[in-house]
This record gives structure tokens, sequence and C-alpha cells, in this order.
């Protein structure tokens, strides 16, 4: 290390993790709602670094904070959680599953449950948990569920990809859907850590035409009803572990992504928890 200087930088509202003991007291004296975000160490392709869910994490819940504050509620941005649970291995199998750094269902549940308890021993009332690693989503609505239940904690899992489906063509150079550290992903990790991305070794890859459609019968957290927790051959073949064409990525687009996600899920907590 040479430039110690350089190694850290607040950028936008300081979030919990960087607050003092006291900071973090001043500020629960006007807010009981706390914003968290949970992401993955996963491979995303050569062109986006392992850490690509947890680094947009960190930007996400600063975003969705300022939202709120334009709608009068005022929030503290808690932390991302780097730790997530294992792909699905839809679109990504082999050597792409290669840095790989999960947790599995039960072990992310109790320890999600656990950071929540402590956080409500604290004073926080109400959670925003939201969604940076689509597989997260079931384990997330169980500590949800499981936590209103037994402790009567008030909180939402916004997972704000289903409602940007038609959102994504009118802001991003590909019509085409865009998945796993495409286009949209990839200009995300540019507006938050564009020293991490290497759009020069990034191709286009398409999955092939589906030969069986099924009535909503795509990925449940792409707004489809099927939970597929299996390899799935014929769209892993040739597959470089994404899809889309993140090449055309640009921070910009990045920075219309994460305000459309932060509206929506300021809107959805708006709606259930103020």
């Amino acid at each position: 290390m040479k430039n110690w200087k350089s190694l850290y930088t607040v950028k936008g509202p300081k979030s919990m993790m960087e607050m003092t003991a006291e900071e973090l007291k001043e500020a629960m004296k006007e807010t009981d709602t706390v914003i968290l975000s949970f992401g993955a160490i996963e491979n995303h392709g050569v062109h986006l670094p392992l850490g690509a869910d947890y680094f947009q994490a960190n930007t996400l819940i600063r975003c969705v904070h300022e939202a709120l504050l334009e709608m009068g509620h005022k929030t503290v941005p808690g932390f991302a959680v780097p730790f997530g649970t294992q792909t699905n291995q839809f679109e990504r199998q082999g050597e792409h599953l290669f840095g790989n750094a999960y947790l599995n269902e039960k072990t992310f549940i109790e320890m999600t449950e656990d950071l929540i308890l402590a956080l409500h021993e604290t004073g926080f009332e109400k959670f925003v948990l939201c969604l940076n690693h689509s597989e997260n989503h079931s384990a997330l609505n169980v500590v949800a569920k499981d936590l209103a239940n037994r402790f009567g904690i008030k909180s939402i899992v916004a997972d704000w990809v289903p409602p940007h489906n038609d959102f994504w063509p009118t802001v991003l150079k590909n019509a085409e859907h865009q998945g796993h550290g495409g286009e949209d992903e990839t200009a995300c990790v540019m507006a938050c850590a564009p020293a991490l991305v290497h759009l020069e070794q990034a191709k286009p890859y398409y999955a092939p035409e589906d030969e069986k459609p099924v009535k909503m019968g795509g990925l449940y957290y792409y707004g489809g009803s099927v939970g597929v927790f299996m390899p799935v051959e014929r769209y892993a073949d040739n597959s470089p572990g994404y899809i889309g064409d993140p090449a055309d990525a640009t921070a910009e687009e990045g920075v219309v992504c994460f305000r459309a996600y932060a509206k929506w899920i300021a809107q959805a907590a708006d709606k259930y928890l103020f």
C-alpha cells in the first residue's frame, strides 16, 4: 500500500457503517427505519468484479434513503451485506461458478434474522430489505415473515427487478432481455465502481430461443412463476457466465437505473411502512 489516502472515500450520505455511535443516536432521534441490502460474492463473467452485487448494494441503500427523504421520510442508510445464497445455476454453470463464496439458505436466514434482531435491540422498528442478488429473495421472505410473526417487526422485501422489465428497454441500448451481468447491471457497477469494470473483454451473449414456452414460466424474480433451482443445460451451452450485451453499458445509464430502482422501493416503503 503506497497511497493510503485513496483507500476509502465516503460518497453520498453516510451509511451506518460510516457513522459513529453518537452520530447514529442523533439520526435515530428522528427515525426508527433502517435500509439494508443483500448482495453476494459471485462470478460475474470477465468484465465485472466478484463483489459486483455488494458494490451496487452499497449505492442502492443511499439512493433509497435519498428517495424516501424526498417523500418526507427520514431513514438510516444501514449497510450492505456482502454474503448471499448460491446462484440457481440457471445462467451459470461449471467454470462460471468459480469464485462464488456463498451461504446455504438456512445459514443465510439465521444470519439475517440475527442481524435484524440486533438492530431491533438498538431501536429500529422498521426495515427496508433490498435485493442486490435475486437468489436471496426466497430466504429474505422467510426472514421477514418469521420476524413479523414472532416479534412484530415491520419490514418489506423489495424486489425491484420485475417492476423494471418494461423500464430497461426505454433507457438501455438493447431492447433484448439483459440478465445477470448484462448492460443494466454493468452500467450500475460502472456508476459506483468504474475502475473495476473491464468492458474490453465483454462480448454479447443471449440464451437460445425458448422452445417450450409456458405462461409466466420464466424465473420468478423476473416476474415469472417458476422456481428453477437446477442446471439447465441449453442455457449454459457456450454461455460466458452472463446474459446480454454489457459492452454497451455506460455509467450514466447506471445512475438512471439506480434512481428508478430507489424510487420504486421508496414508493413501496411509503405504502407499507409509513
